[in-house]
């Protein structure tokens, strides 16, 4: 099985160490100094037990020199996709799958769906519907992560905490795809699982992050902090439950009750969350998928979210404020 991953972050970095110990044939698709760094240098993985380990996998920063592969992970920022669409295409045969390994709602979300999704692309994550015209959304296999990885220097990631993963096809249909990738994760010991709806499982990592990621940034607080603060924790619940209504028009169906989702956010501890990270390095949020998204679904279901909008505003202007200033 060919393997790529575009995308050397703390995610593609991940997968590139765990995938690449499988009999898969991976490669990571970095952009050239990052390419040559991990050449030199190669990849420095911390484990959750503070094992280190010093990897070579293998890299490239030409996807033509690559060829057709069976799977595509793109691990970018949702921001960053339509970036990677000149290095993606030479990747694609005919049964090639891409697996987007984003934050937040996907682009892809209204393939396949009733009103008032009808496939119709949302603009928040993809403004013009380049990604929709140029990435078959029949070729998607969804995926949400629940591990918590960051980067931790040059060519180095540290791997915080857990080891799920969720696929499933972006149309609802019963993909071999899915279950060949459920194997490879396997295989690197991950816990994978396949589920019929990956929407619902897309709303229930969305479900933490859209409310405590941006209170991150307004704070400075690591995860577990927000989650146990009375004041913060009572201000991410109330974003979760409009956020949950939202969804709920949208016909998703949570398992899990807001208190015991907190309880997961907390459960990882004092963790930085990627937002936080992003803000602190100067690089750009990923609020349109995270915030904006879930808004934009707000309007076309009739559903009034004043706490996501006000918060969305402040991160907003924070964030502006910070880029300015540099």
């Amino acid at each position: 099985m060919k393997v790529a991953i575009i995308g050397a972050g703390a995610v593609g970095g991940l997968l590139a160490a765990r995938l690449g110990a499988t009999e898969a044939e991976v490669t990571l698709v970095a952009r050239p100094n990052a390419a040559s760094a991990i050449r030199r240098n190669g990849l420095t993985m911390v484990t959750p037990l503070n094992r280190v380990a010093r990897l070579t996998p293998r890299v490239t920063d030409d996807s033509l020199s690559l060829g057709p592969q069976d799977l595509v992970f793109l691990c970018v920022k949702a921001h960053a996709l339509r970036g990677t669409i000149d290095t993606l295409t030479p990747l694609l045969g005919p049964e090639t799958a891409i697996v987007p390994m984003v934050n937040g709602i996907p682009w892809w979300y209204p393939h396949r769906q009733p009103d008032p999704l009808a496939d119709l692309p949302l603009a928040s994550v993809d403004p013009d519907g380049l990604l929709w015209r140029t990435i078959d959304p029949d070729r998607v296999v969804g995926a949400t992560s629940f591990v918590a990885v960051e980067g931790d220097g040059p060519c180095r990631i540290r791997h915080v905490s857990d080891q799920r993963f969720v696929f499933g096809d972006a149309g609802g249909r019963d993909n071999p795809a899915v279950d060949r990738i459920v194997t490879l994760f396997g295989q690197a010991g991950f816990q994978p699982a396949k589920t019929a709806d990956i929407r619902q499982a897309i709303w229930v990592k969305l479900w933490g992050n859209l409310a405590f990621n941006p209170l991150s940034v307004l704070t400075g607080s690591t995860l577990g902090r927000l989650c146990n603060d009375p004041g913060t924790r009572e201000t991410g619940r109330a974003m979760m439950l409009e956020a949950k209504a939202v969804a709920e028009k949208l016909g998703v169906v949570f398992t899990t009750s807001v208190d015991e989702r907190i309880a997961m956010a907390a459960g990882v501890g004092d963790f930085k969350t990627s937002m936080l990270q992003d803000y602190e390095a100067g690089r750009r949020l990923e609020l349109d998928a995270i915030l904006g998204s879930v808004i934009e679904l707000a309007e076309r279901c009739g559903v009034d979210v004043p706490m996501l909008r006000a918060v969305l505003a402040m991160v907003d202007l924070r964030a502006r404020e910070r880029r300015e200033a540099a």
